[in-house]
């Protein structure tokens, strides 16, 4: 059991949770790769939509097998040993892979009749665009795939993961999130309410962005559970204190120290330990001010 005290919701992921997560967790981090491979492939081999639209779909779907090879061994790695890469693509898979259908829409609509132009009616950055496209439609299959590893384990009778957020979850979830971030929760209830808006479903990155910029993370526990579930929040916190000093700035500074202690108050408010390359920002703008 892992536990994180959200600023005084103490919110628990028991063993199966953190089995499931790490799952969800592995194919995140390997979809984001596997894709921008694929990405990278298509920029150095492809130079026309002509080539994108007559070797797209066989390369994504080389990708897409290399992670079914990763849903494979995952499945072994907990003592299935029964299913193997033919019977996990057509028995557990099907249903989350979109990458075909998505690029057939997309050749009919936009390859097939722009193939042939000129170079000068098509450029490079059409060209980019496109396989960028290609590159999502990669990313989402490659991640759908840790759905169907999770389907597959609890099919044959693995109890130690968790199975993924159900749709009913999400909108319950969804809607306590609404409520509290409307400000209709009382507040003797609004701890329970945080706790039950992670647990049932955590992966929403929005909710935590909000609570580190309405309530902080002092004790920088949201950063730790983000960085546990696979999201990076440092980005949303340099974000928040861009914007502090922005208001700090509309003003000429007139007590240099004093916005200096300001800010390192607000940064240790919301958990941002890198104070110093805005406090030098504040001595920066001071000397300009005063030269």
């Amino acid at each position: 059991m892992i536990t994180f005290d959200i600023n005084g919701a103490n919110v628990e992921f028991g063993e199966k949770q953190e089995n499931y997560n790490a799952i969800r967790k592995s194919f995140k981090e390997y979809a984001l790769e596997i894709s921008d491979c694929f990405f990278e492939d298509c920029l150095d081999s492809m130079r026309s939509l002509k080539q994108v639209s007559e070797n797209g779909l066989s390369k994504g779907e080389k990708y897409i097998n290399e992670a079914l090879k990763k849903g494979v061994e995952t499945i072994v790695s907990y003592n299935v040993v029964t299913v193997d890469i033919n019977i996990f693509r057509e028995v557990y898979c099907e249903k989350y892979l979109d990458y075909k259908r998505l690029f057939n829409n997309l050749n009919k609509a936009y390859l097939v009749p722009n193939k042939n132009k000129k170079n000068n009616h098509i450029n490079l950055y059409d060209i980019k665009s496109t396989i960028e496209k290609l590159r999502d439609y990669i990313y989402d299959d490659c991640f759908n795939i840790h759905f169907a590893v999770i389907d597959a384990l609890i099919e044959n009778g693995v109890t130690r993961v968790g199975s993924y957020v159900d749709d009913e979850s999400i909108k319950k979830s969804n809607a306590l999130f609404n409520n509290y971030k409307d400000g209709f929760i009382n507040k003797p209830y609004d701890c329970n309410v945080v706790k039950q808006i992670i647990l049932l479903n955590p992966y929403r990155e929005d909710v935590y962005e909000f609570f580190v910029k309405e309530d902080g993370d002092f004790n920088k526990e949201i950063e730790r559970l983000t960085d546990f579930l696979g999201y990076d929040i440092k980005p949303c916190k340099e974000k928040l204190m861009d914007l502090y000093i922005s208001e700090i700035i509309k003003n000429p500074v007139v007590d240099i120290e004093f916005e200096k202690e300001k800010i390192e108050k607000y940064a240790k408010y919301i958990g941002y330990d890198e104070v110093n390359i805005y406090t030098a920002r504040i001595d920066a703008i001071y000397t300009f001010q005063n030269a």
